[in-house]
């Protein structure tokens, strides 16, 4: 089994896993500034699929809050966050305050994003979208936590 702190040794490794921070920051941001990830087509692209995969008619799919495309669109906030939280993690560990820190990059991030969001034609800016992220971000963490305490 590889050792986390194995992982992270050198300047190399550092460069690679901040690398990958900003790589994904980058792609938060695309996913910002396209009007291709409005709520409108997503919950287009919801139905493609319903129908794609023969499920029938599927009721709810843009009926607002608890409707298919909100919670597509949520999950993909918990996730997405999530991820970019564990990324930041990886790169700081074994810093004492790796977790604090990479919960704060992220939801400092997800502000970042929604204030983003506000200049994007069709797009909405939610300070719901950041509490989201910002648990995402928390569950992501946990689990790290969990599992490192699991293998100590």
């Amino acid at each position: 089994m590889i050792r986390l702190n194995r992982l992270g040794d050198g300047m190399k490794n550092k460069l690679v896993l901040w690398g990958l921070v900003f790589a994904w920051c980058g792609m938060i941001y695309y996913f910002t500034e396209s009007s291709m990830f409005a709520g409108a087509n997503t919950a287009n692209w919801i139905s493609e699929i319903v129908q794609k995969l023969q499920l029938g008619h599927v009721d709810h799919i843009n009926d607002g809050f608890l409707s298919w495309n909100y919670i597509v669109r949520k999950l993909a906030h918990l996730s997405v966050f999530g991820l970019l939280a564990v990324l930041v993690w990886r790169a700081l560990y074994p810093w004492r305050f790796a977790m604090v820190s990479a919960w704060v990059f992220a939801v400092i991030c997800a502000g970042l994003d929604e204030w983003h969001q506000s200049f994007q034609p069709g797009r909405t800016p939610l300070l719901s979208n950041v509490l989201i992220d910002a648990c995402g971000a928390g569950i992501a963490l946990f689990v790290v936590w969990m599992y490192l305490r699991r293998i100590s």
